[in-house]
């Protein structure tokens, strides 16, 4: 079960900063050009404590890490941050379009106490890398605060924790702004029988991870460092989110292949034995068939070089429990990004060894960007794949399994800088 705590967030001071401009998306979906422009638009922006640019002339006691910590105490100084007196819980809520719907999610930001992994109610479902831990481990190391949390959810049986958050809804927002067409709101929730329902409420669940597996286990190596006593390095700052709201969506992250030296084909041939492939027409009608209702189908799209849209679907003879030859669970099996590596990218296409390796594939969300790329030359086939669902996130990581890389994209993502948790 986790443990969960108010805390004493540390904020922008809004007499002094302009919020709208001192926050930013997380860190590793800002590239370069995104963060010269953070860089630009605020003196105070959190993009560089969270995001900061190497210079030349960096050395073990002089970096972009020293220089964080430097900018964290320095705001602080100037009042720029303020932390606040009294511990409290922050719900947030993000208002935003999806098609022609017009969605609210909801959670709270709390602080969470670090288990154990092998016995822990915080269940992963993606790998990690050890180049992004070691940045964050060596920014927390300096900064001593969490700048961004991770972003978890729960089942929120009978709605009760849904029905506190929603309590404040009556107040006026700490913040409202409005950041890349999304609106968000944070109120400070400090009523103490309030924070009590929620923390009774959540006591028996288990929680999901679904972004910020990276700085999860960074805190837990940033508490083994620290030892197990008493002080903020127990905890890490955490978003928790009703699973079972409709305010969630996941976007769908599609795969640019190059170096493949494709024979189109023998690629669709082989293609057939596992799938029913029919050309269409444009990419408007791949997705339309893509997202068709099919029993117990899954359906792709991809563009090739020879400039053409297909659809393939899996055929009804299929099962992917034991086409899947890969040492992992039902649940795993049957997502379509899984279907798409193990079926096609390994079998198929031979790639099982560099699959994972840059010079091979790209990722975006972009269908146009990815189908420009195909046209241009330089890149062989777009695949394109339908969003997973959010219960396939709980299902994968309730067994204790892991999805593909780049397999969910919670949309929105939260803010970084909004509420920031202090550990020294």
């Amino acid at each position: 079960m986790p443990k969960i705590e108010a805390f004493r967030g540390v904020i922008y001071n809004p007499k002094k900063i302009k919020i709208a401009k001192a926050v930013a998306p997380p860190y590793d979906i800002i590239p370069p050009k995104m963060q010269d422009e953070l860089y630009k638009l605020d003196e105070h922006n959190i993009v560089r404590i969270e995001l900061g640019k190497e210079e030349a002339g960096d050395t073990d006691l002089s970096n972009k890490y020293t220089r964080a910590a430097g900018f964290f105490r320095q705001w602080l100084d100037e009042k720029a941050l303020i932390q606040d007196d009294t511990p409290a819980l922050y719900v947030y809520a993000q208002q935003y379009a999806a098609g022609s719907k017009k969605l609210t999610s909801i959670g709270f930001l709390g602080r969470m106490k670090i288990e154990d992994p092998e016995n822990s109610s915080v269940k992963p479902h993606e790998n990690t890398f050890a180049k992004p831990k070691q940045d964050r481990l060596n920014l927390l190391r300096r900064v001593k605060a969490n700048i961004s949390p991770i972003y978890t959810l729960f089942n929120d049986d009978g709605k009760k924790i849904t029905a506190v958050l929603k309590g404040v809804f009556k107040k006026k927002p700490l913040f409202t702004m409005r950041h890349e067409g999304v609106v968000h709101k944070l109120w400070r929730l400090d009523d103490v029988k309030a924070i009590a329902k929620i923390q009774n409420a959540l006591a028996d669940k288990d929680v999901f991870i679904a972004d910020g597996h990276h700085r999860c286990e960074v805190a837990g190596m940033y508490r083994a460092e620290m030892g197990e006593g008493p002080g903020g390095h127990n905890y890490v700052m955490t978003y928790f989110a009703p699973i079972n709201q409709d305010g969630l969506t996941i976007l769908a992250t599609h795969r640019l292949l190059k170096n493949l030296g494709m024979d189109i084909s023998g690629f669709l041939k082989k293609l057939s034995l596992y799938f029913d492939v029919k050309p269409v027409s444009s990419q408007k009608e791949m997705f339309k068939r893509m997202s068709a209702p099919k029993k117990g189908g899954y359906g792709f799209g991809v563009y090739l070089s020879d400039k053409k849209f297909y659809v393939f679907t899996l055929k009804k003879g299929v099962n992917p429990d034991k086409a899947i030859k890969a040492d992992h669970s039902g649940a795993w099996k049957k997502l379509d990004v899984s279907i798409l590596h193990e079926l096609v990218f390994n079998d198929i296409l031979g790639l099982k060894e560099k699959i994972s390796k840059e010079e091979y594939i790209v990722y975006t969300r972009d269908p146009s960007f990815a189908t420009a790329k195909v046209k241009k030359g330089g890149f062989e086939a777009a695949f394109f794949l339908n969003p997973t669902k959010v219960v396939q996130v709980s299902d994968v990581a309730k067994v204790g399994d892991r999805m593909p890389h780049k397999s969910t994209y919670f949309y929105p993502k939260l803010l970084s800088g909004l509420v920031i948790n202090r550990l020294a």
